[in-house]
Order: structure tokens, then sequence, then C-alpha cells
């Protein structure tokens, strides 16, 4: 049974605004049309990271004894890919391969016996998959799971996209909708900054919180403390009348990293930091969160000394979603 044949396979998903079929297999979308657009206009890197599905969740309970994925799984942020998979509330199998333009199909999940189960399968963060089948097993039952009432939406870079995790439920963004029983839908792009162009205000989606978790590439840019604090202005005004219109809105401002203490156009990290928050700080509805506080300033936490590690983002989630809570 191809689950991309069915009529029913979007209920299916969670974290996914659209698909789109093509001649090379199905995408997963959770930009819209418009967004995807911009991005591929404005910057290719941008845009090629617009296409990995970070967040998105295939969440059924079956009675298939197998579930398998063929398709190709290209190169995205990076050159490699990771499924996770989560069977009735455990987590029973994390898949990394490297990222190919042959066809494979992987086998993500196995059982001895087909009594009904709650499947999910997180997809990657960092690679882009161009899936031809979702399969289960002939005859077997299918429903989607409950999706939870509560609904987040996580904006921002790379770190909200969910690089450098070892796997796609590892983000903090994926850990937090855990904690907090919320449905995610997350729009982090890797390099991205404060940028209304890629807003819009059309979204289908109206969540009741949002993280907006920016800054730490408009600082490497070279951006003054005027600019960021006129460009966050602008973007919050935009953003309280549209998509957040009736969410509650927590501005992070960006976490440590090594090279925090370099002097750009803006000053240190940690001044370009403080134009943001009092720019931020003005909007009612909006809960300004210093991100240094998040993980703790220590490069045993990170990747690279500004991603990150998996330990880096459990600290990230849970000191986030206790402010959230």
């Amino acid at each position: 049974m191809n689950l991309l044949e069915r009529d029913d396979f979007e209920t299916f998903l969670t974290g996914c605004i659209r698909t789109e079929t093509t001649d090379r297999g199905m995408l997963l979308h959770r930009h819209t049309e418009k967004q995807v657009d911009y991005y591929e206009k404005a910057n290719e890197s941008w845009w090629i990271r617009s296409l990995c599905p970070a967040g998105i969740k295939l969440s059924i309970q079956t009675n298939s004894r197998t579930l398998d994925l063929t398709g190709r799984i290209r190169a995205g942020a990076r050159q490699y890919a990771g499924f996770d998979v989560e069977v009735d509330n455990r987590h029973i199998g994390a898949h990394r391969i490297d990222t190919s333009d042959e066809t494979q199909t992987l086998r993500l999940a196995e059982f001895a016996r087909n009594h009904l189960r709650r499947i999910v399968l997180t997809f990657p963060q960092s690679a882009i998959p161009e899936i031809d089948s979702i399969t289960l097993e002939d005859g077997a039952d299918i429903s989607p799971i409950d999706r939870p009432n509560f609904k987040y939406l996580a904006i921002g870079d790379s770190i909200t996209q969910g690089m450098d995790a070892r796997g796609p439920a590892s983000a903090y963004t994926l850990q937090i909708s855990r904690m907090l029983n919320a449905e995610l839908l997350n729009i982090g792009v890797g390099g991205h900054i404060y940028d209304l162009n890629a807003l819009d205000d059309a979204l289908p989606y109206a969540p009741e919180i949002v993280t907006v978790a920016y800054g730490t590439n408009d600082w490497r840019r070279g951006t003054t403390r005027e600019q960021i604090a006129e460009t966050v202005e602008q973007y919050l005004d935009r953003l309280v009348n549209t998509v957040a219109l009736t969410a509650q809105i927590f501005l992070l401002t960006p976490i440590w990293r090594e090279i925090g203490n370099e002097s750009k156009a803006g000053g240190t990290l940690l001044q370009f930091s403080s134009s943001i928050a009092d720019a931020a700080s003005v909007f009612t509805g909006v809960t300004v969160v210093d991100g240094t506080t998040l993980v703790p300033n220590r490069s045993d936490l990170f990747v690279d000394g500004t991603h990150p590690n998996d330990e880096g983002f459990l600290h990230y989630a849970i000191n986030l979603s206790r402010i959230i809570q």
C-alpha cells in the first residue's frame, strides 16, 4: 500500500502545509509557494534549505509490520540525512544516510507481529527527500493520529531549522513541541536573517505561540545596531498584525557563539542583541528571551562554535519550554 496514492495522505502529515508532485517524486513543503519563489530568486542557499522538510512528521496508527520509503535523498543544507522513527511514544530507530541522486528503499520500521501501533516518522531537517512511495503491507489498517489542538510556529535561521542535530527529532523545535504537546510548523531557513520579504501574510497556519530566532546572521553580515533595531520593529509590526494576530510571540535574541566577542559593524554579538531586545520590548504580546541563557556558554555543547549539538539542543528546548509554559 503506497500512502502517496491515497486521497487522504496529507491527513497523516503534520508540519506540512502542502505537497508537490514533480517528475522526480513528491516534495513535502513547510513554506508557501510564495515563500519558496522568493527564496529561489533572493538566495540559492536559502531556497535549497527551504526545500528541506524540517519539522515535518508522518503520524499514523497501523497494524502493518513494515514501513518503507522509496525515493532519492538530495543534498540540501548538508550531505547527509536523518530519519527518526518513534513507536508508541518510544524512539526506536535513527536512520542516518548519505544523500544521493540514486533511488533507494529504506526500511524504516519492521515488526514481528501485526497489532496496532502508533508510528511517527520525522523527516530530515537538512536534506531533500524526493519520495516515490511510503509503503505499508497490503491490506494493513491505517488511520491518522489526532493532532494536538495547540499550534506552534517556529521562525528563524539554521539553528531553528535544526542544523546540526544528529537526527531531526533532536532539534529544539521538535523537542519543545513534544514538551508542550503542540503541533509544529517550522519555517526556519539556514543562513536567513530578519527579512520582511520572506513573510507570507496568508500563511495557512494560525498558531497560539510563535518563536522568532534571528540575529546571528544579521550580525555576521555587518548590519549596524541602528539598522537591526529598525528592521526588528518593522518585522514585528508586520507579524503581530498578520500571522501572529492571536498568538503570543517569544522573540529570542542570538544564543552564544564562539566568535561573539568579535567587534563587527554592530559591535559585539551581545551589544547587537541588546538592540534587538530593545526594539522588541515595546510590543504588547511579545516576550523577549535572552538567548544566551538558553544554551550554556560552553564550546562542548556546540558542533562548530555556532550550532548546538544534541546535548546543546536539549538545554535549549528545556530552558525555552519553561519560559513558554
